[in-house]
């Protein structure tokens, strides 16, 4: 009966050899076919992949695009409100400042001004006399 059992035995391994084989041919057969299909579309791939990259950059851009311009205009805008504001408080306190100097007696840059004026005026009128003087001294 052992003998029976090896005998048995050899075409079952045999079978399992050959099936083995087959079975590892197989593998090494699909592995060249899936290199060979990822040779032939890799290419294409590569393609679709950097056409959908340029897609996605030129909508990317436009956004971009569009929202540095939003922030450019609201940049433009808060600026320009802070300016006419600054603008505001500067007048208002110009006139809290002169209306309080003016009740305390102290004279605006524009009265300073005008007495100024009349101060160079008077010293002409006053270097014209002393000259005039000067001259009906001397001719005496």
């Amino acid at each position: 009966m052992q003998n029976e059992k090896k005998t048995n035995d050899k075409p079952r391994m045999l079978s399992s050899a050959a099936d083995f084989r087959k079975y590892t041919e197989q593998i090494w057969k699909a592995g060249l076919g899936a290199f060979s299909k990822a040779e032939e579309e890799g290419g294409k791939l590569f393609d679709n992949l950097v056409k959908l990259g340029e897609e996605l950059e030129s909508k990317t851009r436009d956004i971009a695009d569009n929202t540095v311009e939003t922030v450019v205009e609201a940049h433009d805008k808060v600026l320009e409100r802070a300016s006419d504001t600054r603008e505001k408080v500067e007048r208002a306190f110009d006139d809290k400042l002169a209306s309080a100097l003016g009740r305390l007696g102290i004279p605006s840059q524009r009265e300073l001004d005008a007495v100024n004026q009349r101060l160079d005026t008077l010293t002409q009128v006053l270097q014209q006399l002393t000259d005039q003087m000067r001259q009906n001294n001397s001719g005496k």
